[in-house]
């Protein structure tokens, strides 16, 4: 993870050395902790305005404060994966997925890879970590 985030030049921090001193200072967050708890931190480290991603469900219950994520108008952004080894069977038994990919672009170019997946008419944006020679370049200029 360090590897590639600095190549993106994005900055990571662990949860534990964030607070207090990072608090409010990421423009997105991830959960990935299943937890209420970590949801909290997650908004406790996102700048107003940000965004605090969902890499996972958690049930927060009854006592959930909303008025945070309502007051630093916080995104929340679900992100739910389906089964896996199904998924994988069919993609082994010769599934094409590469037609829902719009586009592909090199790790350095991240920003305009975002800037693609957000116009309308791109299912996916699939984003290269390294060089890979063998594999069918798709047009990224549309």
């Amino acid at each position: 993870m360090g590897l590639l985030s600095s190549a993106a030049q994005v900055e990571t921090a662990f949860a534990a050395s964030a607070l207090p001193a990072r608090a409010a200072s990421f423009d997105v967050v991830v959960d990935a902790t299943g937890s209420p708890t970590g949801l909290d931190l997650a908004r406790s480290l996102c700048r107003p305005l940000g965004a605090v991603v969902l890499k996972s469900t958690c049930a927060a219950g009854a006592d959930f404060n909303t008025a945070p994520f309502v007051v630093d108008e916080l995104r929340v952004v679900g992100s739910r994966c389906g089964p896996f080894p199904p998924a994988l069977e069919l993609m082994a038994a010769g599934l094409d997925l590469t037609p829902l990919i719009s586009a592909t672009y090199p790790l350095e170019e991240a920003m305009a890879a975002v800037e693609k997946a957000r116009t309308k008419g791109t299912l996916k944006v699939q984003i290269r970590v390294c060089s890979d020679e063998a594999a069918p370049e798709l047009d990224t200029s549309s």
